[in-house]
């Protein structure tokens, strides 16, 4: 998590870093907020809403999100609705490079699309049945 924290907003952000500046709820809110991403799994969603950490406007996060099952999307609404925009903000950055570092980590590529995912494997090979052959060797 020290890594994320290290991460800053963009220029065009400095409002949002101002208002989080200001504001004395700040933390709370960033920590209730933080935790809700947790508890409602919309990880992946959000970090798919962003553009370099920076959230996307909504013609564009739907386009991402077209394929996302339905309750996921109703809770990351509801974090979009609900959640004030300086908080937002930070959150939206943190969760992207969270998300970016652990896939670079498994996969060596932070950048991932529906398109280009790798197909679930057929079966997995620790409970594949063992294959038994019986050879001739007396000929």
């Amino acid at each position: 998590m020290v890594t994320v924290e290290c991460a800053e907003l963009a220029e065009e952000l400095w409002h949002h870093r101002a208002m989080a500046e200001e504001d004395p709820d700040f933390q709370d809110e960033l920590d209730e907020w933080h935790d809700y991403i947790y508890e409602k799994d919309i990880l992946l969603p959000l970090e798919q809403s962003c553009y370099q950490g920076v959230l996307l406007p909504s013609g564009q996060r739907a386009i991402r999100l077209e394929s996302c099952p339905e309750l996921m999307l109703s809770h990351l609404r509801w974090f979009f609705e609900l959640c004030p925009s300086h908080v937002k903000s930070h959150l939206a950055l943190r969760i992207s490079v969270l998300v970016r570092l652990d896939r670079v980590r498994r996969t060596g590529n932070p950048d991932w699309r529906p398109g280009t995912a790798l197909p679930e494997p057929n079966e997995p090979t620790f409970f594949r049945p063992a294959t038994l052959k019986f050879r001739n060797y007396s000929r």
